[in-house]
């Protein structure tokens, strides 16, 4: 098995898994200020096609409320995570992919999603640098 074998993790990789977690969460409750903590600026996001840079916490809260206000247009009030695995990038870097359920009322499923999070270590903390969604 190699370091970067996603069925071995490292303390970086765990750090990095736990941040996707937490930003997770962040997102089903809505939390735009507790999801614009989960970040390192500036950063980039890929959804729909197109590349946005945030460039502090107030551009990434009003990009996740957009965000969140398309998802309710689709009808989705919750989701889960299906898979997440890990992989060290370099020093302080751990890419980590999943695939996310959005649901609707009840559980029902609408559509599954793939992102990929490039997770970077500053200072003490574990934050989000880079996401790409592909649904």
């Amino acid at each position: 098995m190699t370091r970067n074998d996603p069925n071995v993790n490292t303390p970086a990789t765990e750090a990095a898994l736990e941040r996707v977690r937490e930003y997770f969460a962040t997102v089903q409750r809505g939390d735009s200020e507790a999801y614009a903590a989960q970040w390192i600026y500036p950063a980039c996001v890929y959804t729909g096609g197109q590349w946005q840079a945030l460039l502090n916490p107030a551009a990434c809260r009003e990009s996740n409320a957009r965000y969140l206000a398309d998802l309710r247009d689709m009808g989705v009030t919750g989701g889960r995570i299906l898979e997440l695995a890990a992989r060290e990038a370099g020093p302080g870097a751990v890419w980590v992919d999943g695939r996310f359920s959005r649901e609707a009322a009840a559980g029902r499923v609408i559509a599954e999603t793939r992102a990929s999070y490039l997770v970077v270590r500053s200072g003490d903390a574990w934050r989000v640098a880079v996401c790409v969604v592909r649904s």
